[in-house]
């Protein structure tokens, strides 16, 4: 049982790992080509599902870049709170107020 719970957590994070990596696949209704099925020169037109792009995102990569987005952003705020605190305790320490 526990085997079995470490394969899916490893599973789930290689899945995660790729669908950050490669956030689009090629589009499924068009093949990856970007026209419509069945275009022929008179009738050519982009496909309605990727706008003639030839991809579409994967399921999950959104939110997969918006929680790594997150959490360097709350990194960042956290490193910018503790030179914040530093600069704040250096400047009130007794030893350097004598400084001034």
């Amino acid at each position: 049982m526990v085997t079995l719970t470490l394969l899916a957590m490893a599973a789930a994070v290689i899945w995660a790992a790729s669908v950050y990596t490669y956030p689009f696949r090629p589009c499924r209704r068009c093949g990856g080509t970007g026209r419509k099925t069945g275009s022929t020169r008179r009738r050519f037109g982009p496909c309605n599902r990727c706008a003639g792009t030839g991809r579409t995102q994967r399921l999950g990569s959104r939110t997969a870049h918006r929680t790594v987005l997150s959490v360097r952003s709350e990194m960042a705020k956290e490193r910018q709170r503790k030179r914040d605190r530093r600069a704040t305790d250096h400047a009130t320490h007794p030893r350097h107020l004598d400084d001034r």
